[in-house]
């Protein structure tokens, strides 16, 4: 556990000056793998172990959409619907490379005016939107050296999407006004990350119209407005394991410095954050060393105190599990999903102590959703 300092910084990790206007606090975490019981992390947790006829094998992504859920699967080829109860059924599901038909869903959202779907698929360079019936109602077309610097995007609004971007088009955002059909790139991105060209969909969070960013080797979430002026920075120091300044500026732009950088295991370093935002905490999940021999770690900073809680397995009971966090419910409900491939792999006796501690038959061959707010 430890308290969050507030002070003025007065420099960056990965940038060398900011606005002194900005309010910016720092944070410590130690990267540590372990162990945590389930208790000490979530104050309760509802799960749902999904059933139907046409399962995915595994889950992606999960947002609430009228009484149920919408879901992606491990895939990223079909959107289900499912019910309260867990009931899956596939409504979109349109590989292919004509009109209304997508290569990947790399990211999707329900616009909260209208309630269509918005998918992107970067592989078409295009969005498709399908009408709240799950019917195909027209695209948006997006320009080539455009389409692959988009990481992920949120609405703000009804009538206007924000992308997060990779900062290889030299910015950060880039927004879209559905009314007039116009796009638009804002708020230049620091020199030392332009060209990289390295990020995730899951690094952006909007919560009560205020948008907090992560990039993948920035060790800071940067906090905006609506309106994309930045309000504040959260410094993550993650003691001899962060990314220094020095090293960005060895890396020089260069795409195979930066993966010789964070796939060494010898000389670990925290790498590709992923963001999660409620009402009272952030949760990152993020690489300390390779992607193949490195571990997965989960960070929950709670806003009012700094305290964290970092670990990478959960033991509920006396079951070690691998949550993957899928996304985030109604309210302040986060929504994870045990790895599929353990949960298969689990022993008649583990499946009987994971259904009683969470008080509700567990199918090991379905994927299990838990709906879990935190402490």
């Amino acid at each position: 556990m430890r308290n969050l300092v507030f002070f003025v910084l007065l420099f960056s990790l990965g940038c060398k000056s900011i606005d002194p206007s900005i309010k910016a606090n720092t944070i410590t975490v130690l990267p540590k793998s372990q162990t945590i019981r389930f208790e000490d992390v979530f104050s309760k947790a509802k799960p749902l172990n999904l059933s139907g006829e046409e399962l995915p094998l595994a889950v992606y992504r999960v947002i609430p959409y009228e009484e149920g859920y919408l879901i992606l699967d491990g895939k990223r080829q079909q959107v289900g619907l499912v019910s309260s109860k867990g009931v899956f059924k596939p409504v979109i599901h349109s590989l292919g490379e004509g009109p209304g038909e997508y290569l990947e869903i790399w990211d999707f959202k329900v616009n909260p005016e209208s309630n269509e779907i918005f998918i992107l698929d970067r592989k078409s360079r295009k969005m498709i939107v399908y009408s709240e019936s799950f019917a195909f109602s027209r695209e948006i077309p997006i320009k080539k050296e455009v389409a692959f610097t988009l990481l992920s995007f949120s609405f703000l609004n009804g009538n206007e999407i924000l992308f997060q971007t990779s900062g290889s088009s030299g910015y950060k955002f880039l927004t879209y006004d559905i009314l007039s059909n116009e796009f638009e790139f804002k708020v230049p991105i620091e020199k030392e990350f332009e060209g990289l060209g390295f990020g995730n969909d899951r690094s952006m969070s909007v919560l009560n119209e205020q948008i907090s960013v992560v990039y993948p080797l920035g060790n800071k979430i940067e906090r905006y407005d609506r309106f994309l002026t930045r309000k504040e920075d959260l410094f993550v120091d993650f003691q001899g394991f962060s990314i220094t300044e020095s090293e960005l500026k060895q890396i020089a732009n260069d795409q195979n410095r930066m993966f010789d950088l964070i796939q060494n295991d010898e000389n670990k370093k925290v790498h590709s954050f992923l963001l999660e935002e409620t009402t009272k905490h952030y949760v990152l999940s993020y690489f300390l060393g390779s992607f193949r021999n490195g571990d997965f770690l989960k960070s929950i900073i709670e806003k009012s105190t700094g305290e964290t809680k970092t670990f990478r397995i959960v033991k509920i009971g006396d079951v070690e599990v691998d949550l993957f966090l899928i996304g985030k419910g109604r309210g302040d409900e986060l929504i994870f999903t045990i790895n599929q491939e353990k949960l298969e792999r689990m022993s008649d006796s583990q499946i009987q102590a994971l259904s009683k501690k969470l008080k509700t038959p567990i199918d090991q061959n379905s994927p299990l959703l838990l709906f879990c707010t935190l402490k």
